[in-house]
C-alpha cells in the first residue's frame, strides 16, 4: 500500500510537499519542483518557511502550532 500511495504522489500533477511537525520538508513531488523551482534535493531537509513571502513569515509559528494541534490551517492571501 505505501508503495502505491509513493506512486500517486510521485506521478501527481499537484504538488505535494510532506513535512515533519517541526517545519522540515522531508518530501517533494515533481510538480513541487515544477511550480517552486527548487529540485527536491534542495527542498528536503530545509524548514517550509523558505517558500514563505518575508512579509508572511510571522504566521508561521501559530500555523505550525495549529497543525501540532490537528487543526487544519488555510493559508490565505489578504485582500487588497
Amino acid at each position: 500500500m505505501q508503495d502505491r500511495l509513493a506512486a500517486i504522489v510521485a506521478s501527481s500533477n499537484d504538488p505535494i510537499i510532506g513535512k515533519d511537525l517541526d517545519g522540515i520538508v522531508e518530501s517533494w513531488n515533481h510538480a513541487a519542483e515544477l511550480l517552486y523551482g527548487y529540485s527536491a534535493a534542495e527542498a528536503i531537509g530545509r524548514h517550509i518557511s523558505f517558500l514563505v513571502p518575508p512579509d508572511r513569515l510571522d504566521e508561521m509559528p501559530t500555523i505550525l502550532d495549529s497543525i501540532k494541534r490537528g487543526s487544519v490551517s488555510r493559508i490565505t492571501r489578504p485582500s487588497a
